[in-house]
């Protein structure tokens, strides 16, 4: 297939590791003005690359449109997926490629830090943007009209946490944070605006510490002596790892601490064993292998294909798949059937058709999608470690 098509939706199954091959300029062919590339990034190798899955989820949903189905619209469908590696300015030159050599019509992210430093410019380049991050600070659908998220914000995932503990009778809570946007920025979001004692709670303590740590021992005894009824950590696995084992070393059950949708990996009853028995997190997305229609996709793209990551994460980036496939297909039926010459005109009505998306099917992995509000979902649940897994232990919560 050529890579330049009049008239062809383009997709390219291929993962580039390489640093010089993000880099403007640097060995990419350029897609003519009316095809289209999906253009994906995440950490494919780096220090959160466990959980990755939600890359290769979107990535895998496309060609499973591909193979399955005859792309979008009767076209065949070019995703390319690249590694920012967990590195800002990697992620940032990555944006430009895809906006600029690539002419993608959509574009999806991964670090917090990344997002916001490109805030203004997605805005100005009138991409639809779907963001990893689930920060408030980039979901703003008047002041931020072409950046999405795939579910509630990480200070919402908080809320349904505290919520819980007050519901329980608890009285005073602690949070972990690293110290980078993506642990930061939410903690310091819920802290400024008081909603710790609006939930009728008191803060014990604030604890930042390293993002690539590897001994919390003494912020452990410094939360021991705080004595909370419950610690809320804003982080990601590798963090949390570190934090249970060395909560356990000063006598911190894992049932004292809840995380936020980043905590729902399998490395963590894996790694700790019992050690994590009692560990709660927010859940958004189904869990890989779960009885949902979206599964029976799934299924059927594994008969040909290899997933890299069967995990949860996958499950959210199969979702991110259908969203950004369905408001394309929309976009295109819009123009009769054919895809828009002009690359811009095509980006305005596939963020237009984001905004209509409304109830949408996707297959279980969430009840619905709705992207009026440029959130997809509010909904989440609360799951425990219990014998070595994840089982729900709440309904959903809307976490309005």
């Amino acid at each position: 297939m050529s890579i330049i098509r009049a008239l062809k939706v383009s997709v390219l199954a291929g993962t580039l590791f390489a640093a010089g091959a993000f880099a403007p300029g640097s060995g990419s062919t350029a897609v003519a003005a009316q095809d289209v590339s999906v253009c994906l990034w995440g950490t494919i190798t780096g220090p959160d690359a466990i959980l990755n899955g939600m890359s290769y989820g979107a990535r895998d949903y496309f060609e499973y449109l591909n193979q399955f189905k005859g792309g979008i619209a009767g076209q065949k469908v070019r995703t390319l997926l690249l590694d920012g590696r967990y590195k800002l300015d990697e992620e940032l030159k990555i944006y430009r490629r895809c906006v600029d050599q690539e002419q993608a019509v959509f574009v999806s992210g991964w670090s917090t830090g990344a997002v916001k430093a490109l805030r203004d410019q997605i805005a100005q380049d009138q991409i639809p943007f779907m963001a990893q991050s689930h920060s408030s600070e980039v979901l703003d659908p008047v002041k931020l009209p072409y950046i999405f998220i795939p579910g509630p914000t990480y200070e919402q995932q908080m809320v349904i946490a505290l919520r819980a503990l007050k519901q329980q009778g608890g009285k005073t809570v602690a949070v972990m944070h690293p110290d980078n946007e993506y642990g930061r920025g939410p903690v310091n979001v819920v802290r400024q605006s008081g909603l710790i004692e609006k939930t009728g709670l008191k803060l014990a303590d604030t604890i930042e510490f390293p993002f690539d740590t590897q001994d919390l021992t003494a912020q452990m005894l410094r939360l021991k002596s705080r004595n909370p009824d419950m610690v809320y950590v804003q982080a990601s696995t590798p963090q949390l790892l570190v934090i249970l084992r060395d909560a356990a070393k000063v006598g911190l059950p894992a049932k004292l601490f809840v995380g936020n949708m980043y905590n729902i990996s399998a490395a963590i009853p894996e790694q700790l064993g019992k050690g994590a028995e009692g560990f709660r997190t927010i859940q958004i997305y189904a869990d890989f292998g779960a009885d949902i229609p979206a599964m029976k996709e799934i299924d059927a793209f594994r008969t040909k294909n290899e997933i890299a990551k069967q995990d949860v994460y996958y499950m959210k980036g199969w979702f991110q798949g259908i969203v950004m496939a369905k408001a394309i297909e929309n976009a295109i039926a819009k123009n009769g059937g054919k895809i828009p010459d002009d690359i811009r005109s095509f980006r305005k009505a596939v963020r237009t058709e984001m905004t209509s998306l409304r109830s949408l099917d996707v297959g279980g992995i969430v009840p619905e999608a709705n992207y009026d509000t440029h959130q997809g979902t509010t909904l989440a649940r609360i799951a425990e470690i219990r014998d070595g897994r994840y089982v729900p232990v709440s309904d959903w919560i809307d976490a309005r």
